[in-house]
């Protein structure tokens, strides 16, 4: 409460000195239950180079509901002239914007995720327009929902709900996307039909558009997923019996996505840019059974630890060995600290961002590779591999290959198979962990006619244990494999230096240095004394 409170007081003295220094009154902290805001001297022109701040706060646990009656601004492509901006919370934080506008198009309804919501006016020294005005009211129940995703709750929930409530709820996301939605929780008056206490679903923001589905009773509905870029959500009660109500989640598209792909890259929303403030999103890998996923974060910034209990309490990245949030945790991060290169059980990961309402940063971006299932034997002379068609059903027998394209897998009706003897096909003996291993590599060429993708996977043996392995070869590890190259090589060398070094060996040079030193004394002393 503190805090908020020195929020709203820093605020209203920012919006004091911007009018101040504009010469122009407006703006400041609104707080009753509903109001208008308009641009400086509407519905005359608004004056240049003008900025002003409203906060409006309502009463904790409502949500404020905007809707635009007018709009008139210079236009601009970026809306770098005049523009209006609108946060959902307070506006020193670009994690919170919800759009930034100018022209004559007026923009949507906002609800905001909380009690508070910004509007910021500017204007430039050129060029003037009638401005704009813009409704608000406290809203219990209900509202215009814009965010890449958010939770939908029946009044009170977990509390139960009240008798004869009448809530809707628009889910509007990006025009280039859809609306998810899933049932966390979901507890209402069962009746066949479900005509007295319900949640109906519609494909669109209003009852004539396609019905989804009413809902009632103790089961959660099943997820649900538009056709086009709006959902409505209707909750209806009666005047008797009720229940703890539900709480869902909705997601842009942008925001829940399922993965099958052998590999690809994906970030946060809007990375590198700031991330969008209050998100729920979900990332789900889902590979063809066998393979196993190896995921790598290229770059991290999130918001840091909590310094008090040292843990990711704000923002955050998990990911769970598996679907759901239920399977086993593999980490949890935030900050500046990247995760290491994460390698599933089975052939599903699930990553998560969570962000609070407070600071955003640039998020992450990251990877993943689908690792295939390959069993490896090996004899004292061979190679033995095989490959379930059902991994890889889309390709021909000559992109799966040992050491070079000459080399390639038998197709069986159930698999490719591999059989090499180690003095073919490039296999050559290379000291790993100071034991000597018979090593080769397995090309598996996913590559079309756009875009060169081959997996890499360094195949062992341990001819006298007869004992083989297999491991995916990441950027990683390449770099690994190469240093223990380098390694050997200076170990192969270094005895050849060893030997070139041994005619350099001064002690004998030493010695008969001394003998003729000693030998031309004596003949100088025997000459001496016989001129004596």
């Amino acid at each position: 409460m503190a805090f908020r409170i020195a929020v709203l007081i820093h605020l209203l003295c920012v919006c004091g000195k911007a009018s101040s220094r504009k010469g122009v009154k407006c703006g400041g902290i609104l707080s009753a239950p509903n109001g208008n805001v308009s641009s400086p001297n509407f519905p005359g022109l608004y004056p240049y180079n003008t900025e002003c701040v409203w906060l409006i706060v309502v009463s904790e646990g409502s949500s404020v509901l905007l809707t635009f009656h007018h709009f008139e601004l210079e236009y601009h492509a970026d809306c770098d002239y005049d523009f209006i901006k609108i946060y959902n919370g307070i506006s020193e934080d670009e994690g919170n914007l919800l759009g930034k506008f100018c022209g004559d198009i007026s923009p949507p309804q906002f609800t905001s995720s909380w009690n508070v919501m910004s509007i910021i006016f500017r204007s430039d020294r050129h060029v003037a327009h009638r401005g704009f005005l813009v409704g608000y009211r406290k809203d219990m129940c209900g509202g215009v929902l814009t965010g890449l995703s958010g939770i939908i709750s029946s009044p009170g929930f977990p509390v139960e709900y009240s008798n004869n409530a009448d809530c809707s709820w628009t889910v509007h996301v990006s025009n280039r996307t859809v609306v998810s939605l899933v049932f966390l929780d979901f507890q209402l008056e069962n009746n066949e039909g479900c005509n007295f206490d319900y949640v109906a679903l519609f494909d669109g923001p209003t009852v004539t558009h396609r019905h989804l589905g009413n809902y009632c009773g103790g089961n959660r509905p099943p997820n649900t997923v538009t056709t086009s870029n709006q959902l409505l959500v209707v909750f209806k009660s009666d005047f008797n019996i009720g229940g703890r109500g539900f709480k869902a989640y909705y997601y842009s598209g942008e925001c829940q996505q399922v993965f099958t792909a052998i590999q690809v890259n994906f970030t946060s929303p809007h990375y590198p840019n700031i991330y969008p403030n209050n998100i729920n999103c979900h990332w789900t890998i889902n590979l063809e059974t066998g393979y196993q996923v190896k995921l790598s974060f290229t770059s991290m910034e999130l918001e840091d630890r909590n310094s008090l209990t040292d843990e990711c309490d704000y923002d955050s990245v998990s990911v769970h060995d598996g679907s759901s949030e239920a399977d086993p945790l593999l980490g949890r991060w935030c900050g500046s600290e990247k995760p290491p290169s994460l390698l599933s059980k089975a052939n599903k990961v699930l990553v998560i961002l969570n962000t609070d309402r407070n600071s955003a940063y640039k998020g992450f971006s990251a990877s993943y590779t689908g690792v295939v299932p390959v069993n490896v034997s090996c004899t004292r002379t061979e190679f033995q591999m095989q490959i379930s068609q059902q991994s890889l059903p889309q390709l021909e027998r000559d992109s799966v290959y040992l050491g070079n394209p000459s080399c390639s897998a038998q197709m069986t009706p159930t698999a490719f198979k591999i059989q090499a003897r180690f003095d073919n096909c490039g296999t050559a003996a290379k000291k790993r962990r100071n034991i000597t291993m018979l090593v080769n590599t397995l090309y598996i060429d996913f590559s079309n006619g756009k875009r060169r993708n081959v997996q890499e996977y360094e195949v062992q043996c341990d001819a006298q244990r007869k004992v083989a392995s297999v491991s995916l070869i990441t950027a990683e590890v390449r770099s690994r494999l190469n240093e223990l190259a380098r390694q050997a090589k200076e170990a192969e060398t270094q005895p050849i230096v060893e030997e070139n070094s041994e005619p350099h060996d001064t002690s004998d040079i030493v010695f008969i240095s001394i003998c003729v030193l000693a030998v031309i004394l004596m003949v100088i002393a025997i000459v001496w004394l016989v001129l004596l």
